[in-house]
């Protein structure tokens, strides 16, 4: 009898071990995308889903709001927009998207980096340390610029469709020096480049959350980098289901660019 009932707690051990570990695996939330990158490519500028919706699916991350009406920047689960003269608020819940990527960020993952001369160093450095290439990381960054610049997005006319390629030629660009703040943005594997910018997307705010945008170049200081990765278990991605342009056909995307 002795027996039976150390064999029958053993089970139920094992058995809610079992349980916990499926627990952890099921609470691992993957990144979420509203709408994908070769929308935005094609001229998708407008979307259904509102910040307040948004909000529910991660406290992290990065897009911009319809008609390409400035730059979002989430951090510390507060979303800031970064109008077209450069001034950062915080976004009402009622603005909507027509892309943004987010993430509920849990590092799994920290290391410092020292002697990094620009971004392009900053990145192959990350990659190295990555689990694994073929997985889609949050990755957040803190570190001080000797210089950077950033790139904003000005409203569009309501039915402008022009790609964002060519938009972009045209961005407003805040330049700065000596600042300090962090990167926010995602690891995207080669083959979610019609997703998202790959390998890597990061939008910039500053310390005082005065300055920020999607990160164009930068010459960093000596200072130490603190980098945090979020490995995530996938991505979920929801459509737009109201936009005639996202439902027309959509030209071929050669030469797909890694970043704007």
């Amino acid at each position: 009898m002795r027996n039976n009932t150390t064999g029958l707690t053993a089970f139920f051990i094992a058995t809610l071990g079992l349980l916990s570990v499926k627990a952890q695996v099921h609470q691992e939330k993957p990144l979420f995308h509203y709408s994908v990158m070769d929308a935005l490519r094609n001229g998708v500028y407008t979307g259904e889903l509102t910040i307040g919706e948004l909000a529910k699916k991660g406290n992290f991350g990065l897009g911009t709001y319809n008609y390409l009406d400035g730059e979002m920047i989430v951090l510390d689960g507060v979303f800031y927009r970064v109008d077209a003269s450069g001034l950062i608020g915080i976004a009402a819940n009622s603005r909507k998207i027509p892309f943004g990527a987010v993430a509920f960020f849990k590092a799994d993952t920290t290391f410092e980096l020292n002697n990094i001369k620009d971004i392009e160093e900053l990145q192959n450095e990350v990659i190295k340390r990555l689990p694994s290439t073929n997985k889609p990381y949050a990755v957040r960054i803190e570190c001080e610029f000797e210089n950077i610049t950033v790139g904003g997005a000005k409203r569009l006319d309501e039915n402008e469709t022009t790609g964002l390629a060519e938009l972009m030629k045209t961005r407003p660009l805040y330049p700065k020096e000596h600042i300090s703040g962090t990167m926010v943005g995602f690891y995207n594997p080669p083959y979610f480049s019609a997703i998202d910018l790959s390998p890597f997307h990061f939008h910039f705010i500053s310390r005082d959350r005065k300055y920020g945008g999607h990160l164009m170049s930068g010459k960093l200081a000596t200072a130490t980098i603190k980098v945090s990765i979020d490995e995530k278990p996938g991505c979920e991605i929801i459509l737009p289901q109201q936009s005639k342009v996202f439902n027309k056909p959509w030209t071929k995307q050669d030469g797909v660019k890694s970043s704007y």
